[in-house]
């Protein structure tokens, strides 16, 4: 079967990619007919292979040498920036936002280099980026609205109000704005109406006997404190399990962009033969997010997941967490109702933002705690005798039930 022309043109391309102009100065037009072979082949192929990657490299290099010679020309970065999404380099893409940035006094690339970084849960690189030349609202309010997000990530919640506020009418005009402006606006409103209460709990965390345990991940450390008053059950069983070794060696099995965090699972080990996010302690907790004194899915909240109930989409089964733990991102006011919070991120924050689909943790530390023995109240696995009980034969080479815990439904929310 015959291919079509511009796939054959673009199969010759990529065979020969970086020779043609290999003696004299890079012209423009033939950069930009290879990246155009080049990326109707890829629309066609839908697949990036190592020969793609190589053949991308090489019209990376080529970019380069033009950009070095035309260093006010905003068209090779542009291309470079397409190439570096191709390629997933996270870095490249920074570097060619910034440098187009610097070219224009266009709003809209500061709102697009924002957005990546959103993405990427940097939040404080989000305010940076929208403040270092402020975007005209009226103009590119979507601005805005991502700035509010990191003030949200920062818990920081009348700052977000006002960042909503201070859109004025011609851009709360343009598709889509008003409506988000406003669910980020009403979400910033009651969250700060708890925030004083929050706040007040803090301060009182200040006096030494609250535990503070320390995530050891690849990333770097994160410190974490332990709300014993509000969840003192869920406090012990992830003492108990940190301190019998039961999370070291294991990975993060589940991120979702600014949404969670989560790890715990002993099935996530390397060689396990369980699925990732399918596995616990063995047993399960009673939940503790009925309390009238709980607390709630702040950013950078520390929670049990739980196992999500196939009856009822988008609630969970009760009392069925057990040893997997996740970090919200942001604020979560839809986690609130059904899962445990049973502590707070006090330092480290940036470092639970790094973290990617299996990273390692490495081991969890007891940093501080008062000197009892730790041990959690449990409830069995359905279908699973108390212990001593004798087992039926027909029972005997079946595998231990799983556990499936994840917080809210499998898919992080809607932006707000």
């Amino acid at each position: 079967m015959r291919r079509p022309l511009f796939l054959r043109s673009a199969l010759i391309c990529l065979a020969t990619l970086g020779v043609a102009a290999s003696a004299i100065a890079e012209d423009w037009t033939d950069l930009r007919r290879d990246y155009d072979s080049i990326r109707n082949y890829l629309a066609a192929k839908k697949r990036l292979g190592e020969d793609e990657r190589t053949s991308l490299a090489k019209l990376q290099t080529r970019l380069d040498s033009f950009r070095a010679d035309h260093p006010q020309d905003p068209r090779p970065i542009a291309m470079d920036l397409q190439i570096a999404e191709w390629l997933g380099d996270d870095d490249r893409i920074d570097a060619d936002y910034e440098a187009l940035a610097g070219l224009s006094e266009n709003d809209r690339v500061q709102v697009r280099w924002a957005t990546h970084r959103l993405g990427m849960n940097r939040y404080d690189d989000v305010a940076a980026i929208i403040q270092r030349n402020p975007v005209d609202y009226a103009a590119e309010p979507e601005g805005a609205l991502l700035l509010a997000r990191s003030h949200m990530a920062r818990n920081r919640f009348q700052d977000a109000i006002d960042t909503i506020d201070a859109i004025p009418e011609d851009g709360l005009k343009k598709p889509g704005i008003r409506g988000r402006a406003n669910r980020i606006r009403g979400e910033a409103s009651r969250w700060l109406s708890l925030w004083s209460d929050e706040l007040a709990l803090r301060a009182s965390e200040g006096a030494p006997g609250l535990p503070i345990m320390q995530l050891v991940t690849s990333k770097g450390p994160v410190t974490i404190l332990l709300f014993e008053d509000q969840a003192p059950n869920t406090v012990a069983n992830f003492i108990e399990l940190a301190e019998k070794d039961f999370y070291d060696g294991t990975r993060f099995h589940r991120v979702e962009p600014n949404f969670v965090v989560q790890g715990g699972d002993p099935n996530s080990r390397p060689g396990s033969p369980g699925a990732p996010g399918s596995g616990g302690r063995g047993a399960r907790l009673p939940d503790e997010s009925g309390r009238p004194d709980k607390r709630y899915h702040f950013a950078g909240a520390v929670a049990m997941a739980k196992s999500p109930d196939p009856q009822k989409p988008g609630s969970t089964v009760k009392d069925s967490a057990s040893s997997q733990f996740y970090i919200v991102l942001e604020p979560m006011e839809n986690l609130n109702a059904e899962y445990t919070v049973f502590g707070r991120v006090v330092d480290g924050i940036e470092v639970v933002e790094a973290i990617r689909r299996d990273d390692d943790l490495i081991d969890v530390v007891t940093v501080s705690r008062p000197d009892r023995t730790y041990v959690a109240e449990t409830l069995a696995l359905p279908g699973i005798p108390k212990a001593g009980t004798p087992l039926p034969d027909e029972l005997r080479t079946k595998p231990d039930s799983s556990e499936s815990e994840t917080p809210g439904d499998a898919n992080a929310p809607t932006d707000p």
